[in-house]
């Protein structure tokens, strides 16, 4: 509890609270003794010194502490701004890995349909089998009206014979008669 209470007040734990005290003391004995000799005065010039070099001591210490916390401060300002800085870049990567994305998409998608067209003939091979398949028609029919042509001569034909039959029939059919009527 003790030291708990020194070092409370001794603040910084360097013993300054101390040396002023135990300074006023002195200070308060040789004022009262005027038989005080120039031994204890140099003690209390000597306590004064280090008091006032511990004094500048901190207030360097207090200026450096300044100059650090302006250095975090610019050292602040400078990581928000790359961090700001990278967040705009990964917003672009995340773009471009999208459209990366997106044109990987596109090329299988045109490689499958690239697969389906090569299954089929070139628009060339298709033009030049229509042609061929125009032509042949063509023939056909060509062939088609020389064999109804030769049809129709054959019909033609077998109905004359079939007239020259019937009128055969009927003229031998008239014989006979008239034969029998020569006869008779």
């Amino acid at each position: 509890d003790i030291i708990r209470k020194r070092l409370l007040m001794d603040g910084e734990g360097s013993g300054e609270e101390k040396r002023v005290i135990n300074l006023l003391k002195t200070f308060v004995k040789w004022v009262k003794d005027p038989s005080a000799d120039e031994a204890t005065f140099q003690k209390m010039i000597a306590v004064i010194s280090q008091c006032e070099m511990t004094v500048d001591k901190l207030n360097v210490v207090r200026q450096m502490n300044q100059e650090e916390a302006g250095n975090y401060a610019k050292l602040h300002k400078e990581i928000e701004c790359e961090i700001a800085t990278g967040k705009e870049r990964i917003e672009q990567y995340q773009q471009q890995l999208t459209r990366a994305k997106q044109i990987k998409s596109n090329k299988q998608q045109y490689d499958t349909i690239a697969k389906i067209i090569k299954q089929y003939p070139s628009r060339d091979e298709t033009t030049n089998a229509i042609s061929r398949t125009e032509k042949e028609i063509e023939e056909l029919k060509k062939k088609k009206e020389h064999f109804e042509e030769g049809v129709l001569k054959r019909k033609r034909q077998f109905e004359v014979l079939v007239y020259s039959i019937q009128q055969l029939q009927s003229e031998l059919s008239d014989q006979p008669a008239q034969a029998m009527d020569v006869d008779s």
